[in-house]
């Protein structure tokens, strides 16, 4: 069986970290004489095109012949890749594999893959089969979209944090302090909001809301471990409400997170685990999805969870 690789690279993801991870894995490739092409992403939402037109293309395969689509970017990137072929409908899909080249990488932290460009390298290439990984799903009725994710999808505090720092990355203010920054700002000026969540015949409704979070995996923010016990090998999603705090709740909040998970039980946070999940905010708040901001508005979401095949071998310590 020959795999061929059709390579998307987002060039400015982690302020062009990408562009020089793809200098590092390309001579790799040549070198290992694989067969593979490439593109270079040129906007927002090109991605997505990308991978929608590679999927169609090879919806008949040659025979002994394995395409798989491989990205270098970050999270943002490699949720529009994971978007753009399931918008192809394939009753084969198309692998997706994945070098990180972004600035927070949180998809490989909860995989548990390389971060470095030549060691993710080999957990790709010397993978040797399909293997099944859960991401979630929404649909959000009242624009009636249907997106799925790999992280996260957050609305209110983390979401407004992602929105400020796309803006200054936008700005080409981006780094350690214009982050700090931004979530100092979003700290002063995110208001609680009303959430309804509904699971099975839960019915549970917060009054102000500071933060709601949907996960698949236990990290946000670039490495914060804020649901520990997340998997993307299981079927599950897992949610965390946290109601509006006050300076001194956040400093308490934050040394309990430190302390391996022991925030959950706080009762100004309220957590969920659930495959099916509903949310209901009817206020105008900020979206965010895998790092990426999805709007500024009222939200009706319903969250599921489903397989796709990944082409990742976490196992694989280094190049052979």
């Amino acid at each position: 069986m020959t795999t061929e690789y059709y390579i998307i690279i987002n060039e400015l993801a982690g302020s062009g970290h990408g562009k020089a991870v793809w200098e590092t894995v390309k001579p790799l490739l040549e070198q290992r004489q694989v067969r593979f092409e490439y593109r270079v992403s040129a906007y927002a939402g090109h991605t997505t095109y990308l991978a929608t037109q590679y999927a169609a293309a090879h919806h008949h395969r040659q025979p002994g012949v394995t395409p798989v689509l491989l990205v270098i970017g970050g999270d943002g990137t490699l949720n529009e890749a994971l978007n753009g072929l399931m918008a192809a409908h394939l009753a084969d899909p198309v692998p997706l594999a994945y070098i990180p080249g972004g600035s927070g990488n949180d998809f490989a932290r909860g995989l548990g893959m390389a971060t470095e460009p030549a060691t993710a390298l080999a957990q790709v290439l010397n993978n040797m089969r399909a293997r099944p990984l859960n991401v979630g799903y929404y649909h959000e009725t009242l624009k009636n979209e249907h997106r799925y994710f790999v992280n996260n999808v957050g609305l209110g505090f983390d979401a407004q944090i992602v929105d400020d720092t796309n803006r200054s990355r936008q700005k080409g203010r981006l780094g350690r302090w214009a982050y700090l920054s931004n979530t100092l700002k979003a700290f002063n000026e995110q208001e609680g909001f009303p959430l309804a969540v509904h699971l099975d015949r839960q019915r549970d409704s917060y009054r102000h809301a500071f933060l709601c979070t949907v996960s698949n995996h236990p990290y946000f923010g670039g490495g914060v471990k804020i649901l520990p016990d997340a998997d993307i090998y299981d079927d599950q999603l897992e949610l965390i409400v946290i109601e509006e705090p006050h300076w001194w709740t956040v400093l308490w909040l934050f040394a309990l997170l430190l302390m391996g998970g022991r925030h959950l039980n706080s009762r100004f946070v309220h957590h969920y685990r659930a495959k099916q999940l509903h949310l209901l905010v009817n206020s105008v708040e900020v979206g965010q999805m895998d790092g990426q901001t999805i709007g500024n508005r009222n939200y009706d979401l319903y969250f599921d969870t489903l397989t796709y095949p990944f082409w990742i071998d976490t196992s694989v310590q280094g190049q052979h």
